[in-house]
């Protein structure tokens, strides 16, 4: 959920910071509600037509960020933005949406966003040999005991539609860990990489579109415009510039502890909209993932630095 924050910080205090909390608890409801709106839509709509609004819509709107930088920006490797794009751009939502048919918002959370610094840190320990300690190494290791209160329970009830869709999950997890890993060493801020990531995706998207066709215009204009907007303007770009500017206003430790609470959000807003109500396990995993993410961001030392 941080994979796309800006890197300079220009931290300031009084009246601004209102308006920093105000932007990213604006990107942290978005997110949460993406999750909600992604498994409704699931049930009318095929995965690679979410994928469309979500990646199409930010596309055509943040053109004119690719049209003045080229199709390469100068400076950025043409296998970075690749792996950006196959990491996070029309896979992802392609996988996301696929799983989310058979598992419930709730458990979006700890299977995806709370995957990703623990696949990370894997990654920088078996390739950079990068240590994990502290509050870090405990972060990780309650995002793994989140990880064990979802998948034990759907073992041993025999959940054939968890583990239909948990291995898209897992897929999408992986693919957004991979695109943080090649952002890290780009030099694009986060609306510059959304941009590319949705401009490179689009070949991809029209081979599918090509292949498999789309029903998007025979939805009802009320529908599409849901889609668009909830996919494409709000999640695809939206949440992305509130959480820069927050970044900007309150700093990375600060803004990146309020992402935690998107598991949270997901698993409240999908028993609130749709009418799923987690087991006391999935609440456990919920909150454990949360703990989790806010430990790796370094939430907690944040606030004893700031006292």
């Amino acid at each position: 959920m941080t994979a796309t924050g800006e890197r300079a910080e220009i931290v300031t205090e009084g009246p601004a910071l209102l308006k920093g909390y105000a932007a990213v608890s604006f990107a942290v409801l978005v997110w949460a509600g993406w999750i909600v709106a992604t498994r409704d839509q699931v049930g009318t709509l095929s995965p690679l037509d979410i994928a469309l609004a979500r990646y199409g819509t930010p596309a055509i709107l943040l053109a004119p960020i690719w049209l003045r930088h080229g199709i390469l920006p100068k400076g950025e490797s043409p296998w970075r933005l690749a792996v950006m794009a196959g990491g996070w751009g029309g896979a992802f939502v392609i996988f996301t949406s696929k799983g989310l048919e058979t598992i419930p918002a709730a458990l979006f959370g700890p299977m995806v966003p709370a995957m990703l610094p623990l696949i990370v840190a894997l990654w920088d320990l078996a390739v950079h040999r990068a240590p994990v300690r502290g509050e870090r190494a405990v972060g990780l290791a309650l995002i793994a005991v989140s990880i064990a209160l979802i998948v034990a329970p759907a073992a041993l009830r025999g959940d054939a539609g968890f583990f239909r869709g948990a291995p898209y999950l897992l897929a999408a997890a992986c693919g957004w860990s991979a695109f943080t890993i090649a952002y890290r060493g780009s030099r694009l801020n986060g609306l510059e990489a959304t941009a590319y990531v949705c401009l490179w995706s689009s070949p991809f998207l029209a081979a599918a579109l090509w292949w498999f066709g789309t029903e998007l215009p025979t939805l009802g204009w009320a529908t599409l415009g849901w889609v668009v907007l909830s996919q494409g303007v709000l999640s695809g770009i939206g949440a992305v510039a509130t959480f820069g500017y927050a970044v900007h206003r309150l700093g990375v430790a600060r803004t990146s502890s309020f992402t935690s609470l998107v598991p949270m959000g997901a698993a409240l807003g999908g028993w609130a909209f749709l009418g799923e109500a987690p087991e006391p396990l999935d609440w456990a995993s919920v909150v454990f993932a949360c703990l989790g993410v806010a430990l790796v961001n370094g939430a907690f030392g944040a606030a004893t630095r700031r006292r």
